[in-house]
């Protein structure tokens, strides 16, 4: 199964519970699946068990589920390989039943039928393998002499 259609069904399958399709979109079905961490304006942050989860979920409090995902958008440029999918969530409280749209979008990007990093547009966080991370460097502030004049 390629990478496209790996995506294109965990979107189909997303909601409670985490079928065996929302965890092949990261990999996380393999023997040995690669560690994601999550990039939040430069500083990392290790993923959840299901990392789809921190994709779906991640900007949601506790007390609320995405049921489902309506897919509204599916624009593909194989020349960046480049995945740009919106659409909108079907949130609940939990125990209610009223279900809320939640809009999103995600652009994807792979490198030979692998995910390599995900980036949530509006929740400004991004998901990257880990060994798709650069170490940081050490920062060094300079400190400039003022002219007293």
């Amino acid at each position: 199964m390629d990478v496209l259609e790996r995506i294109k069904r965990g979107y189909r399958a997303v909601g409670p519970g985490a079928p065996s399709d929302v965890l092949a979109m990261f990999h996380q079905d393999q023997d040995d699946p690669p560690e994601w961490v999550i990039d939040e304006s430069g500083r990392l942050h290790p993923s959840r068990d299901v990392v789809a989860m921190d994709l779906f979920a991640g900007g949601l409090p506790s007390q609320w589920e995405i049921i489902g995902v309506e897919l509204r958008r599916w624009d593909l440029s194989e020349k960046k390989s480049r995945l740009v999918v919106g659409g909108r969530f079907r949130a609940r409280l939990r125990g209610t039943w009223e279900v809320m749209p939640l809009p999103f979008i995600h652009v994807w990007s792979f490198c030979d039928d692998q995910v390599q990093t995900v980036f949530d547009y509006f929740g400004g966080v991004e998901l990257k393998r880990r060994v798709d991370v650069c170490p940081p460097h050490g920062r060094r502030f300079w400190r400039h002499a003022g002219v007293v004049g």
